[in-house]
């Protein structure tokens, strides 16, 4: 029981900081809540400031327990004394009828026990056990950012995982999964206040009821995942501007900024919120200097240490996107354009109808199901009719865009409080239907009825693991039933010294390793070592393209493409003859490529196991380029790669006199064999790229040959778990 205190203080101990913070901070702005909603402005407030002075210290390596135990218990200590010496008078909300509040308690409080027990229990979710515990557990080992890590997921801005952070100093993975269910439990509280506010009381409780009881939010809720913290301060937001607009009270700017970067600093998905309340100003007719002053800056104190972040240390303010636009030697555009493509179609769907039955019956193509009761979503068309409905549905609309370019369900959260508000409303005006959705909410949204309809593979909680959460049995059988990679530890350990690193084809629960494991689509590093390792048999340099021409002395020449095309443009080795014998490469040469400078040297290097690529899809522009020290006399180029056939090549040379002048665009195609010990040269490389050790599951492309010639690959293997192999290059 001892762990279950150290889980339940961690996240106890976050939400009173956070809320201690919050206080002091809504002091300082000077503004006033009614007494409940009060409360919860505190903790969402007060969480980004936390956040923020949690990443101050992760920057500077000072995320400490000690530091993290002294800052928690100032913030409390100075929060309470403020209290004491100006407290506050409160109002009331408006009363709501005890008929239906009373219900929705009752509901809320057995959904919580059933969520809290989950949130609990040892972490496995996907995400929570790769990419964001696998963060935090890495900045946790290095007390701040670790600058050496190179991942796509490492780039992402990490609000949230601060507070994760925070939390896991004291109770490890599941502390900070119950930090996120903060957030969750207080997002239909948010939406019940709205309601009593603004008039619309039964319209909120049943939207409260239908979001907080939707399978797909409620899995997401209990694990270490960031979507309802992104929710949460969204409907905030516009919580938020909606109390502006009615009171035009300049104060409520400041929060509305501050919470805008704080979703931003939360997730990049939640990008959107800044320019929507610029917008809202906009239509209120108050768009000033001063406004936008307002909401900027304290929007700017969250955005600006993750842009900075990434801009220092990537080259790119909003890395792993747009490397098009921010060209970087991190991560290549091809397979950050590969990456949104996959998440941007469903697989499996073939009718545009199957979508709706999909978000609500079943959800096994899109990742989680939503309330059954949104079926009835078209009646929400109903709410159109007032200017409440229009606003809500509007706000959905916005904030469903991200969905554009991630079809899984998650990324329909957003938009959740708000179209299940708009229902709300339309059903008021249809009598008794209401009470009866109600009903229907609760009912078909409890987590052991949902398994009776959705599919069996639906991302859904799928059962009330109490000993486990209480630690009353061993947690590694459950942790190995949801994460059969959990098994890995012991050969890792037992293998793999702590500064080693190891390539996977594919992402591993890093939450629960202490060495870092690199990812083959996560970095151009990775990129760059599964591209190597499946030379020998994807992509072997069998084809040689010729480029003869009249002898011509030069200072540089160079290859380049004259069209476009979707295909990468790759090269093995680029070759310079003179008179049927190759010139001899020199240290001298200044080798220069377009786009993907950083790689342009494994064009010329000998290895037939690397290749140079343009990463991203072929543009007139694309070419590699030789500088000689000295003017050079050539007569031919060669090309030995795997050739891009809708490629447009030709060879130009720069004379002494710096004029550039094309000498042929005709090539000559011949069969080659590449030297042997392609495979030896393919571990010499990754070696050299600074892995000894590779986890190559049973069905990755290179394990059968990895099987069959290990002896020529020069690599030994350690140990399998679960069909996943631990092999060392020797």
């Amino acid at each position: 029981m001892r762990e279950v205190f150290y889980i339940l203080f961690g996240a106890v101990f976050t939400g009173s900081a956070s809320f201690a913070l919050g206080s002091l901070l809504l002091r300082r702005i000077g503004i006033s809540f009614h007494r409940f909603e009060s409360a919860l402005f505190t903790f969402v407030a007060g969480s980004g400031v936390l956040s923020l002075l949690v990443t101050l210290l992760c920057l500077v390596r000072m995320a400490q327990k000690g530091v993290f135990l002294a800052l928690g218990a100032a913030a409390i200590a100075a929060a309470v004394w403020e209290a004491r010496r100006k407290p506050l008078v409160r109002r009331t909300l408006p009363a709501v009828r005890l008929n239906w509040l009373v219900p929705f308690s009752l509901i809320f409080g057995a959904l919580f026990i059933y969520y809290l027990v989950n949130a609990l229990a040892p972490e496995v979710s996907p995400d929570g056990s790769g990419y964001h515990l696998g963060n935090v557990q890495r900045v946790w080992r290095y007390h701040g950012f670790d600058w050496g890590y190179r991942s796509m997921y490492a780039y992402l801005s990490q609000g949230l995982e601060m507070l994760f952070l925070f939390a896991f100093a004291f109770g490890k993975h599941s502390s900070a999964a119950l930090v996120h269910l903060i957030f969750f439990c207080t997002l239909p509280w948010l939406i019940v206040c709205y309601g009593r506010r603004f008039g619309i009381a039964q319209a909120s409780l049943f939207a409260a009821l239908a979001v907080f009881a939707s399978p797909v939010v409620a899995k997401d809720g209990v694990s270490a995942y960031n979507d309802l913290a992104v929710v949460t301060l969204i409907f905030a937001v516009f919580y938020l501007l909606q109390v502006w607009s009615e009171e035009l009270n300049s104060k409520y700017l400041i929060l509305i900024g501050f919470l805008s970067g704080y979703a931003y600093a939360v997730k990049y998905t939640a990008f959107l919120t800044l320019p929507f309340v610029l917008a809202w100003i906009w239509w209120q007719k108050k768009l000033t200097v001063g406004a936008v002053l307002r909401v900027g800056v304290p929007a700017a104190v969250l955005v600006l240490p993750w842009v900075l972040r990434n801009w220092i240390w990537v080259g790119n303010p909003v890395a792993p996107f747009a490397n098009s636009w921010f060209p970087n030697a991190y991560y290549h555009p091809g397979m950050e354009r590969d990456y949104v493509e996959l998440l941007k179609h469903y697989t499996g769907i073939k009718h545009w109808w199957q979508i709706p039955l999909e978000l609500t019956l079943r959800g096994g193509v899109v990742g989680g199901t939503f309330n059954p009761v949104f079926l009835m979503l078209p009646l929400s068309l109903l709410a159109l009719r007032s200017a409440q409905g229009r606003r809500l549905l509007l706000t959905a609309l916005v904030f469903a865009v991200p969905a554009w370019w991630n079809v899984g369900s998650r990324f329909l959260i957003p938009s959740s409080p708000f179209v299940a508000m708009a229902l709300g409303l339309a059903l008021q005006t249809i009598p008794a239907a209401l009470p009866l959705a109600f009903a229907f909410a609760a009912l078909v949204g409890w987590p052991s009825v949902t398994s009776m309809y959705c599919d069996p593979w639906n991302w859904r909680i799928g059962g009330f693991p109490i000993n486990e959460a209480l630690r009353m049995q061993e947690v590694e059988p459950y942790i190995l039933k949801y994460l059969p990679d959990y098994a890995l530890r012991v050969p890792i350990e037992k293998y793999v010294g702590r500064n080693e690193r190891i390539f996977s084809f594919a992402g591993r629960p890093n939450a629960y390793m202490d060495r870092d494991i690199v990812v083959s689509y996560e970095s151009a590093l990775g990129n760059l070592v599964h591209d190597t390792l499946w030379a020998p048999q994807a992509h072997r340099p069998v084809i040689r393209e010729r480029f003869p021409f009249f002898p011509v002395t030069a200072s540089a020449v160079r290859v380049s493409n004259n069209t476009t095309s979707d295909d990468f443009w790759t090269l093995a080795e680029m070759r310079i003859y003179l008179q049927k014998q190759e010139l001899i490469r020199s240290s001298n040469w200044r080798i220069s490529a377009f786009p993907n400078a950083w790689e342009a040297t494994l064009a010329f290097d000998n290895n037939y196991a690397t290749r140079w690529s343009t990463w991203e899809p072929l543009r007139p522009s694309a070419h590699v380029q030789i500088e000689f020290p000295k003017p050079t006399r050539l007569d031919e180029v060669v090309l030995e790669c795997d050739p891009a056939w809708k490629a447009k090549l030709e060879v130009d040379a720069r004379l002494p006199t710096g004029r550039w002048v094309g000498l042929t665009d005709t090539a000559q195609f011949e069969k080659a064999e590449p030297p042997g010990g392609i495979r030896l040269a393919a571990t010499r490389q990754v070696k050299r790229l600074g892995f000894r050790y590779l986890l190559i599951n049973d069905g990755d492309f290179v394990y059968e040959d990895f099987q069959k010639y290990s002896k020529y690959w020069g690599i030994t293997h350690l140990a399998n778990v679960n069909g996943t192999h631990l092999y060392r290059i020797d």
